[in-house]
């Protein structure tokens, strides 16, 4: 395995840090990003901001239009069905490894994680609710016992939010999301493996379903 060396490390760093302003709506898709502003953005010159560019464009996150520039990559509703199907692939399997390795003392840290969510719902702040429900679910899958799973479910999580317009656009979204982590606690406590597997089904999927009748399915049992 080939060592990065320091000047890639600090390119995907930059690049780590432009990827989280995009997800956050800085920019909307299909917007061309401005290479002045970028340079302001980051305190770098014109050639280091050429290869943020660069690595996100190979991650997918900008699309290269020659003579024009790089703007924030558009993507179809299609892309995003075919994300959530890989996505309940493995976060379905992986949650019957996360209750195998779960611990008393990760519980008592999703528990902190799922409150620091529901707090943030109450400043209104879309960027700080962003973060807090993304170290949620990494807390979760932390304890999957697999690095590299655990590391793809975060990748995909973060490729879908880039597809899809990051945080909760429907009244009573984020207030739903915030019960479904409630619930899956309390799944995990109660090794009630069917139960937690129908929540995270319902906390993927929950983009495709506008009624509120619909997603009352929280409450049933599977």
């Amino acid at each position: 395995m080939s060592v990065k060396s320091s000047a890639q490390v600090r390119i995907e760093q930059l690049a780590n840090l432009l990827q989280h302003e995009i997800m956050t709506n800085r920019w909307d898709m299909g917007v061309f990003l401005r290479q002045n502003e970028l340079e302001s953005l980051l305190d770098v010159n014109r050639f280091t901001v050429r290869q943020v560019l660069e690595e996100l464009t190979k991650r997918g996150v900008l699309e290269h239009v020659p003579y024009k520039g790089h703007k924030v990559k558009e993507h179809s509703p299609k892309e995003r069905e075919q994300i959530t199907e890989t996505r309940l692939l493995l976060e379905l399997g992986a949650c019957k490894k996360v209750m195998q390795h779960m611990t008393d003392a990760g519980l008592e840290q999703l528990e902190q994680q799922a409150i620091a969510f529901k707090d943030s719902l109450l400043t209104g702040d879309s960027n700080l609710q962003i973060e807090s429900n993304f170290m949620f679910h990494k807390v979760f899958y932390d304890f999957c016992g697999n690095a590299f799973l655990a590391d793809e479910i975060r990748s995909l999580r973060e490729k879908g939010l880039r597809i899809s317009k990051p945080g909760w656009h429907q009244p009573g979204d984020s207030e739903r999301a915030c019960q479904e982590h409630l619930a899956m606690i309390e799944a995990l406590r109660n090794k009630d493996l069917l139960r937690l597997e129908h929540l995270i089904y319902l906390h993927l999927t929950g983009w495709k379903r506008t009624g509120e009748i619909e997603y009352q399915a929280i409450n049933r049992e599977p």
